[in-house]
This record gives structure tokens, C-alpha cells and sequence, in this order.
């Protein structure tokens, strides 16, 4: 795999597993996710801005953004209520996983995409060890069945992945990947905020003493994901041989990240199962890179 690609993808799920460690622990409250999306797309107007100058507009762009924007709702209010079900450790690696799963088949689908057998046992690996995070201390039927319950928006938020996943990795093959981050960005905020801003805060004054508190929090949530994808967009936008099959399954190394914040710095509990997993996807990362 090209290593410029490899470093990215890892860049990304690093930043991405930063802002998700800031989302758990503002977990009960959506607005400020939803600031945090406003930040970051505010600050990209002006560069789209000048992009659509100079290369024009199209409004072809607005089928893929609109889906997009969609299930970008859907995954903000699945990342809610996961990490309100949850711990860190255990609901970011499953949701994750589903998303590698799922993305590698259908990837195979839709864009044909072949897969060397070395990456093969690597995504293998990735999905093996994120999953082994579910499993809580045991393994009886009622373990089972109560860890499977309060991972079921752990799971929808893998879904939302995929949804997101493929559609973008298409838009940005036609159109520029900073004006289809912004617009999507801009689509989706637009949407959520007259729902959570008005239930929520209520008045311009409940709002402003918001920004206040929770600025600081909003802004590394949301510079945190709209870089981290903004470099997977960029990646699928210039190398042509970027496959989402592997793609997802480096940026996963997230998980790792994301785990070792929730026992530092939530004290979280380290049992057998996760570090495993740990062990497993990075053993998976350095396979995928490999093939």
C-alpha cells in the first residue's frame, strides 16, 4: 500500500478517536457537537467560497450531499445515545467494526474493488479484535444478551458509516472534496439546529451563554471531525488506487487510540478481552499496510 496513504488514514482515525473521546464525555448533550459542526464549517466557507469561483458550481453535487447530510444526523444522534449506553472502550470499538464489515463487502460490490490475501487476513484481524471489545467479563447467556442490548446504537452507528462512506468516497470523484465536506456539513447542521438549539437552549441569550461554557469542547469536537474526514476525502480524491476496503479498516487504528484515552483518562476498566483486541487490530493494521 502507498505510504502516503497509510500515514493519512492513521492521522485521521487518530483525530478521530480524539474528538470521539471528547464526545463521551459530553455525551448528554447533542448541542454541543452540533456548535462544533457549525465552527468547522463556518471557517471552511470562505475556502469553498473561492474554490466555486474559480471552478464554478454544479448542482449535481447536491444528490450526494443531501444523502449524506442525512446520515450524518443519523450518526450524531447514534454517537449520543451509544456513549450515553456505554463505555468508550466498548461502544467505539463495536460501532467501528460494523462499520469495517460492512464497508469491505459492499465495497467489493459496488466498486469491484480486489483485495490482496495478505490485506484480507488483515481486515480479518481489525474486525476480530474490534469486536473482541463487546464481550464483556464472560461469557453466560445473560452476559451475552445485556451486552448486545446496550450495543444496539453502538451497531446503528456502524451502519451509518457505511452509508456515509460510500456515498462520499462517489461524490468526491466528481466534485472538490473541501466544497462537498462543507456543503454536506452545512446541510446537516442546518437540519438538526432549529430541533436542538431551540429544545435545548430556548433564546439568543441561552445560546450565547452556551458558546461561553461549551466553546472550547464544540470546537475540538468539531475541528476533530470534519479533519479527520476531510483527509479521508482528500486521500479518495487524489490517489486513485485508495480503496475503501482498506481505508476503513487503518482508520480503525482509531480504536486503539480511543480505548487507551477511555482507561487513562475515564478510568475505564482494562480487562483481557480489550487488550486483546488491541493487540489483534494492530497486528491487523501493520497486515493491511503490508499488503
Amino acid at each position: 500500500m502507498n505510504l502516503a496513504i497509510f500515514l493519512l488514514a492513521l492521522l485521521s482515525g487518530i483525530l478521530h478517536a480524539v474528538w470521539n473521546f471528547f464526545s463521551k464525555k459530553k455525551a448528554d448533550k447533542m448541542p454541543v457537537m452540533l456548535l462544533g459542526v457549525w465552527f468547522a464549517n463556518l471557517t471552511l466557507l470562505p475556502f469553498s467560497l473561492w474554490i466555486i469561483a474559480k471552478t464554478g458550481f454544479s448542482l449535481g453535487i447536491f444528490a450526494f450531499a443531501i444523502i449524506s447530510a442525512l446520515s450524518d444526523i443519523a450518526y450524531y444522534f447514534c454517537v449520543m445515545y451509544s456513549y450515553r449506553a456505554g463505555e468508550l472502550s466498548m461502544m467505539y470499538p463495536v460501532a467501528r467494526g460494523t462499520g469495517v464489515v460492512l464497508v469491505a463487502i459492499f465495497s467489493m460490490i459496488i466498486f469491484h474493488e480486489e483485495i490482496a490475501f495478505q490485506a484480507v487476513i488483515g481486515i480479518a484481524l481489525v474486525i476480530v479484535g474490534i469486536f473482541s471489545f463487546a464481550l464483556r467479563e464472560g461469557l453466560s447467556r445473560k452476559i451475552l444478551s445485556d451486552s448486545v442490548k446496550s450495543l444496539k446504537y453502538a451497531f446503528f452507528l456502524g451502519c451509518t458509516v457505511v452509508v456515509y462512506t460510500l456515498i462520499d468516497r462517489a461524490g468526491v470523484q466528481h466534485y472538490n472534496p473541501i466544497v462537498y465536506l462543507n456543503l454536506t456539513g452545512v446541510l446537516s447542521a442546518a437540519i438538526l439546529s432549529p430541533f436542538v438549539f431551540q429544545k435545548e437552549l430556548g433564546t439568543a441569550a441561552g445560546i450565547k451563554n452556551f458558546i461561553q461554557q461549551e466553546g472550547k469542547y464544540a470546537a475540538i469536537i468539531g475541528y476533530g471531525i470534519t479533519v479527520s474526514y476531510l483527509i479521508i476525502l482528500f486521500i479518495y480524491a487524489t490517489f486513485a488506487e485508495a480503496k475503501s476496503s482498506y481505508i476503513t479498516p487503518i482508520r480503525e487504528f482509531s480504536v486503539v487510540i480511543g480505548s487507551i484515552l477511555g482507561f487513562i483518562f475515564l478510568r475505564e476498566k482494562i480487562t483481557l478481552n480489550k487488550v486483546i483486541g488491541i493487540v489483534t487490530i494492530l497486528l491487523g493494521v501493520i497486515m493491511i499496510k503490508i499488503g
